[in-house]
Parts: C-alpha cells; structure tokens; sequence
C-alpha cells in the first residue's frame, strides 16, 4: 500500500533504498506464507483525506495527531473498502496492538451484536489511542492477531516461523506514511509559506522575540530566544498560540499554572461505543497513562489539572479496558492560572 508520492522525497537520503527494502520484505513474506502480494496506489486518497487536512491544521497552530486520520480515512476507509469491494475479502486483519471484544481472530463475533475496541495486553505498545475514529462497523470485520500478545511473544512466532529476517527491522515511529523526517517543522516549509510573528512574555506582555510560522511551535515545549532579548532561569515555554495574529505566548517554568488545563472542551467526538456515565479515562498522548475525568456535553473536567493540552490535540476516551472513542481539543476552558 503506497499512500506517499516518492518525489516528495527526493532530499530524504535512503528514502527510496528504504522503500525497496520494504517492498521486498512484503514480497519474501508472501512468498514464505504462499500468499499473492498485491500492490495499491492510495496517494490521491492519502493527500486529500489526511496530509491536506494536516496542513491546515498546522497552520492554525493546532497539535494534530496524523495517524488517527490515516487510521480512520485509509486503512479502515479506502484500504477497507478495496479489501471488500475488490478482493472479496471476508474480513482485514491488521498489525496493531489492540483487541476487540469479537477476538483476535473473530471467532466470539455474534450477528447483531455491537463491537467493542479493547486495550492490547501489551500496554507499551497498545495502539488504540490511533484507532479512536474507527467505526465500530468496520471492526465487526477486523482481525487483530498481535492484541493478546505481548512483542516478545510476536518476535518469538516470527522466529519459529522462519521469519527471523524481520526481527532486527526498524519499527516505524514517524508520522504516518510521510517518510523519516530529521525535522518535521522544517518539512512543513515546504507546503506552509512562513508568517512571520512575534513570541511575547505573557506575564508583561513585551515581545521577547519573532517568529517564521505558529506551526514551528508546541504547546509546552521549551523555546529559546536571543540571551539579549530576555533571559530565563527556569526556561521558556510556550503556554498559548494565536494562528490569527500570529502571535506565540510564553511563559517562565515548565510548570507555570498557565500549562495546566482543569477544563477544556471538546468538539465533535466520535464515539465507538457510546459513553454511559460521566466518569470515565482519557489520554491525549499514546504513551500517556490513563486519567480520570468527567464529561459532560463536550466539556472534560479532569480530575487532576493536565499540562499542555492543545488545540487539535485528540482525547481518546476509556471505560476500563474498552476505548470509547474520542475528538480533538476545540478550546481551553480554564486553567491553574485563570
């Protein structure tokens, strides 16, 4: 499955030879498992549905999280439907770490019943947080064979089964199809014309520094400015983006009351399974733990102040094990500071 056109990668040294390899990776499995390879082109689908999108985003100063798209508009939107529509295929079986309550495998699916999206037992690589804005009738049909088991146990059936070659692959942990990226602001030059800005000391107000573009800056992260500007102690973070006047607010500390959100709102959630109560679990980041909140109508009040939420950001829900769904930040209702 080919999602990225190759000439945006002409400056990424090895992009093509990683490509090949790839390719020639699939090929030897096929041959191995006696399976037909087949080869599909989705870069016009990838490129409206996700890479577009992003763009905008970014240029907004929004924190988006690229994968969920390329998760919920490809693999389970365009790929799906070639799977179905083009080599009848009965059901997808993917390699993300996630469970549903139908099995691995399928084999506890009962007709009429709802599907439920359910944590991997592997909680380092669980993957569900990407599969938030997957419908649940897409999963009815969905094999997850690595959900019940952990990635050593996976290293171990590639080995036994002769597949041992793979073993000492790289996993992939760029954005999603766009390629090995040294800088990631940097790449975005390429399809966002730089504004120049001004990064202001909210606490007086006072521009400290400029700017090329919003989308070179995180909610949260530490930023530097000329030691003649200003000069900090405990470090600058940014704490607020203004895409409109292009503007980036900072604020002294890592832990500045600013940082910490006790409510935000969110914006057309997707829901998998439909919440039921109002306490319930979120995350904003994959690897992040889970933590307790209430929602209620589109507004999460967790129960601890969370740092850095940021606009775009997706909030993934959970009751217990199952992933309820979730949607993007839309606006910080309060924070420690106000």
């Amino acid at each position: 499955m080919t999602n990225w056109d190759h000439t945006e990668e002409e400056e990424e040294n090895g992009a093509e030879c990683s490509r090949t390899k790839d390719f020639a990776d699939a090929e030897r499995i096929c041959r191995h498992l006696n399976i037909e390879l087949h080869s599909v082109n989705f870069v016009k689908e990838y490129w409206n549905e996700v890479f577009l999108p992003l763009i905008e985003s970014y240029k907004q100063g929004k924190a988006v999280v690229p994968d969920v798209g390329c998760n919920s508009m490809i693999k389970f939107g365009t790929f799906y439907k070639f799977a179905f529509e083009n080599l009848k295929a009965d059901a997808v079986a993917t390699g993300h770490y996630a469970r549903t309550s139908f099995g691995d495998f399928l084999e506890s699916k009962i007709d009429n019943q709802k599907c439920r999206l359910i944590r991997a037992k592997d909680s380092i690589k669980d993957q569900t947080y990407f599969l938030a804005n997957v419908s649940e009738d897409k999963l009815q049909n969905t094999m997850f064979p690595v959900g019940s088991l952990l990635k050593s146990q996976v290293q171990q059936i590639a080995d036994q089964e002769g597949l041992n070659f793979l073993l000492n692959k790289k996993e992939s942990m760029g954005i999603c199809f766009v390629g090995k990226r040294k800088s990631f602001p940097q790449f975005l030059t390429k399809y966002i014309e730089p504004q120049n800005g001004d990064i202001i000391l909210a606490s007086s107000g006072k521009a400290i520094g400029n700017h090329s573009g919003v989308f070179n800056f995180t909610l949260g992260k530490r930023i530097s400015v000329p030691i003649e500007n200003y000069q900090s102690h405990d470090g600058l973070f940014v704490s607020k983006i203004d895409p409109i006047n292009q503007i980036v607010y900072v604020c002294e500390g890592s832990q500045h009351p600013s940082l910490f959100a006790r409510s935000f709102q969110i914006s057309s959630p997707f829901w998998i399974s439909s919440p039921t109560k109002e306490n319930l679990e979120f995350a904003l980041q994959r690897n992040q733990p889970l933590l307790e909140c209430k929602l209620m109508n589109n507004l999460v009040i967790p129960k601890r102040p969370v740092r850095a939420a940021a606009l775009g950001q997706m909030c993934v829900f959970y009751d217990g094990e199952t992933c309820m769904g979730g949607g993007e930040i839309a606006k910080i209702i309060s924070t420690l500071e106000f």
